[in-house]
């Protein structure tokens, strides 16, 4: 039997306009494993 191969997502980019403000550091706190840091380029 095969084994299943193993995974890891890093930096992501994205961008969208959802025509609304969003507060990306409370996204941060709230969201397991993401974070946000607005001194990175990205």
């Amino acid at each position: 039997m095969a084994k299943r191969p193993t995974y890891r997502i890093e930096n992501v980019v994205a961008s969208v306009n959802l025509h609304q403000r969003v507060d990306l550091n409370a996204i941060a706190e709230n969201v397991p494993n993401a974070e946000y840091n607005p001194e990175q380029p990205g």
